[in-house]
């Protein structure tokens, strides 16, 4: 054989092995692709028709507990109550109800074969039903059981039967136990929408009374009580005053600015981080676009996260959200970057993340104490209601606040 022809023969064999291999590569990695479907029941039977539902994965803490991330992969019950999540990740994973921070249904069991799971509480509460999944397992005819989650949904007026809308609201809900032997009482507050309603979902069968306060305003109904799956959704709170002006958005962020001294607290707060000078507000929005329009209308943009010391104080100052945030890659696939220009110095993924899931490409991003991506056309976009937004130059007198 001459030397050419050998050549020739030592490159067809490489990229042979090559090819091989890469096949090989993408086969394993497909097997280790799971998939979960299956039809979702009530109590009685009867499908659940619409229910957002999801997996996310879950790990375990330095403590010895279990953290799930904002990462899901999701899916919504048909007429026949059935879903199929695709493009799961091996790992130990969470089924839940969305959205995850107020889930309208509660998970009560998963039969899978002739396997049932059921749901139990560990402290601290995480709702939704864990396990994990063996790579390259298709998971078919799961039973999914669940209920409505016990809540009441009430609405709060004005004398002349405006409704408050889109305001924030303090709830005093003060409950006895149904056999007299027992009492308490919470303090929270709550967003009302476009018609003035809000839900609070309650825990136990109770007595309850329950009072609104808004700015001096307030209104309490009558005592209802509540059995294990029951609702009340007819409530009514009217404050004995007129609308004024002091309802305004704008008003309102005034009162907030200068009388809070817990920026968590509600949103509109203007907050100076001293480690760089720069002010951070949480916003209410509709979506990402929304948010950032906000944004700029104030001459600021969605927050820049830079470092692991900034992400540490805005979960200290507000919260873990979920709130949008100014890291996009709109513009081109997989190139990250932030809606001020920034560099991205520093990430703080979920597992798993960044990565798209069935529902399209997810182009932006969304933090619950660690960050995924979203797409348009996903549940969680309908879902998250909140935004940070960052102004480099404070405005006028701040609050300063030191973690």
């Amino acid at each position: 054989m001459n030397r050419s022809c050998y050549r020739f023969h030592l490159i067809s064999l490489t990229a042979i092995a090559a090819f091989s291999l890469f096949v090989s590569l993408h086969s394993i990695a497909q097997e280790a692709i799971t998939t979960l479907s299956g039809h979702v029941i009530d109590v009685d039977g009867n499908p659940i028709v619409g229910l957002p539902i999801a997996i996310q994965p879950v790990e375990a803490t330095d403590g010895g507990e279990q953290r799930g991330y904002l990462s899901f992969l999701e899916s919504q019950t048909d007429d026949a109550g059935h879903f199929s999540i695709t493009k799961i990740v091996p790992v130990s994973v969470q089924l839940v109800v969305l959205p995850y921070d107020a889930p309208d249904h509660e998970i009560l069991s998963i039969k899978i074969g002739a396997v049932t799971l059921y749901e139990h509480k560990p402290a601290p509460f995480m709702p939704g039903m864990t396990f994990a999944i063996k790579p390259g397992t298709h998971i078919r005819d799961v039973e999914v059981k669940a209920k409505p989650r016990m809540r009441m949904r009430g609405r709060v007026v004005f004398a002349d039967g405006t409704p408050l809308a889109n305001a924030r609201i303090g709830l005093k809900v003060r409950h006895r136990h149904l056999d007299g032997m027992g009492s308490g009482s919470s303090s929270s507050s709550t967003k009302t929408d476009d018609a003035g309603y809000f839900v609070k979902y309650l825990d136990k069968p109770r007595l309850y009374t329950v009072t609104v306060n808004y700015q001096g305003l307030s209104a309490t109904v009558e005592p209802f009580s509540l059995q294990a799956g029951e609702r009340k959704d007819d409530l009514l709170f009217t404050f004995e005053s007129e609308p004024t002006s002091a309802g305004s958005s704008s008003n309102r962020v005034e009162a907030s600015a200068a009388a809070s001294t817990s920026p968590s607290a509600g949103a509109g707060v203007w907050v100076v981080n001293p480690a760089n000078g720069h002010a951070y507000k949480s916003i209410h929005c509709k979506s990402w676009d929304d948010a950032n329009s906000q944004a700029v209308a104030e001459d600021a943009h969605l927050v820049a996260i830079n470092d692991e010391t900034e992400q540490k104080w805005l979960s200290e100052i507000f919260g873990h959200g979920p709130y949008w945030i100014g890291l996009t890659d709109f513009a081109k696939e997989g190139e990250w970057k932030w809606t001020n220009s920034e560099p991205v110095t520093y990430t703080n993924w979920s597992l798993h993340e960044p990565m798209d899931a069935d529902s399209g490409e997810e182009d932006y991003v969304v933090m619950r104490g660690k960050w995924s991506d979203v797409s348009t056309e996903s549940v969680e976009w309908q879902m998250i209601r909140m935004a940070i937004i960052e102004k480099n130059n404070p405005p006028g007198k701040m609050q300063v606040e030191e973690k």
